[in-house]
């Protein structure tokens, strides 16, 4: 059982060794069973996550010595084509089940637009189903609504984050 400390957050492209395991999460939560998706085609898609401090950017939280969750940043996510003029946007925000409701996820998000904020972008997007009350709560606003998908807004030089 893992710790209940505060997660370590790092950048992957400073630990390109999680690559696969971060793969495998997100493979697993929205990719598996889609027509042409492969673990093998995702983690193509990642590779250029690896360079530290540039968009796209993947962030991993880990306790102790455990990856337990990630959350990257995109110039533009699946689903997002209704919104072209939108960017960037936070996506594929994951924690492992054994760490929900500890803060990870949270923790995730504010790192995520802590680390837009210093490369230049403080208004971030993401588009949800179903958790928009977590976003919320981390100070993002709702924009538009899209069948049962919410495209939410935080603007970091505006609103300070919880």
């Amino acid at each position: 059982m893992l710790s209940q400390a505060s997660p370590r957050i790092e950048q992957l492209g400073r630990r390109p060794e999680l690559l696969p395991v971060v793969a495998r999460w997100i493979y697993e939560e929205w990719w598996e069973g889609e027509d042409e998706a492969s673990l093998e085609k995702l983690t193509g898609l990642l590779r250029p996550h690896l360079v530290p401090d540039q968009i796209p950017l993947t962030l991993v939280a880990s306790i102790g010595s455990e990856p337990v969750g990630t959350a990257t940043l995109l110039e533009h996510d699946v689903g997002t084509e209704k919104w072209p003029e939108l960017r960037p946007w936070m996506a594929a925000v994951y924690v492992v089940p054994e760490q929900r409701h500890r803060g990870v996820g949270g923790a995730l998000v504010k790192a995520i637009v802590a680390q837009a904020a210093t490369i230049g972008r403080n208004v971030l997007y993401l588009l949800t189903v179903g958790r928009e009350e977590f976003y919320a709560a981390l100070g993002w606003q709702v924009l538009d609504r899209a069948g049962d998908s919410t495209v939410m807004k935080i603007d970091s030089d505006l609103k300070a984050i919880p």
